[in-house]
Parts: structure tokens; C-alpha cells; sequence
């Protein structure tokens, strides 16, 4: 076969710079902070002052911030929709979809930290999670990469509970 003929041959997986994951794992980085700040801001004053007031919804009012993070996950996975957009990274919105899904929650897990400490983590799971999904979504085959995310989103979601 000619070198030239082999070198010409399509990839299986999408060509995506190094660059672009950077850029990934910085826009997970600002939609972490960004979200942290929701879900303190929509549960200290929406949330708490609706299901906290009354003593028949106690109960709600226990995790009033694990309800204000999932609102917030949902807003930034519509912002990380816009900015893998403007990336120009293949597939975004099987990559925010995923991330929502992997981060559902989250606030639930750094409950109880430090403010600082929450705010570094939600950081960098949110960088961690973009970053690894957008790597993720390359193969050109559309069912090769729902796999590959079906696979990563159920072991991200079942192996914490372990």
C-alpha cells in the first residue's frame, strides 16, 4: 500500500488539539465556580427563605442545597452547552448532558466542607468531568461514543457508592 494512500485514509476518532482540552478544563473550571456560587446564593436566599419559614416542610429544608446544586448543575450544563460551542468541540451537547449527569449531586458531596474546600473541589471535578467527557465524544461513530459515555456516566454514578 502507498504511504501516501495509508496517510490519507480517514481517523476513527475526531483530531482534537491539546489546546481545545485546556480550553475544556477551563470552562469546567468557570462553570464550577459559577455553579458553586448558584447553589450557595439559591439556597441561602431562595430556597431556605421558601422551605425553611415553616415548620411543615423540615424535612425539604434538610437539603435545600442539594436541591439548589442540581438547579445550578442544570444552568451550567445550558452554559456548557454555549461554550463547547463556541470551542468548536464535537459533540457538546452529548458532553454537557453527561457532565449533568456525572455532577448531579454534587453539592450533596462537598456539603459539610469548608467554603474553600467545596469551592476547589466542585473546581475541579467540574474541569475534571468537561475535560475527560470532551475526550471522550472523538470516535466518529455516534454509537461507539454514546458507549463509551454510558459507560464512564454508570461507573461515575455507581463506583462513589461502593
Amino acid at each position: 500500500m502507498d504511504q501516501s494512500a495509508a496517510s490519507d485514509a480517514p481517523s476513527s476518532l475526531i483530531d482534537m488539539r491539546p489546546a481545545t482540552v485546556v480550553q475544556v478544563a477551563l470552562l469546567g473550571v468557570i462553570l464550577g465556580a459559577i455553579s458553586w456560587l448558584v447553589t450557595l446564593l439559591l439556597g441561602r436566599f431562595v430556597l431556605d427563605a421558601i422551605f425553611c419559614a415553616n415548620e411543615s416542610t423540615t424535612g425539604i429544608c434538610l437539603n435545600t442545597n442539594v436541591i439548589a446544586g442540581n438547579i445550578a448543575i442544570v444552568f451550567s450544563a445550558i452554559g456548557g452547552v454555549l461554550g463547547l460551542v463556541r470551542l468548536g468541540v464535537y459533540r457538546p451537547m452529548l458532553v454537557a448532558i453527561a457532565a449533568a449527569i456525572v455532577l448531579w449531586g454534587i453539592a450533596g458531596w462537598v456539603d459539610g466542607l469548608m467554603w474553600y474546600e467545596s469551592l476547589v473541589w466542585t473546581i475541579l471535578i467540574y474541569a475534571l468531568s468537561y475535560a475527560a467527557l470532551t475526550w471522550l465524544v472523538r470516535p466518529r461513530t455516534f454509537l461507539i461514543a454514546i458507549i463509551l459515555v454510558l459507560v464512564v456516566v454508570i461507573a461515575a454514578r455507581i463506583l462513589p457508592t461502593i
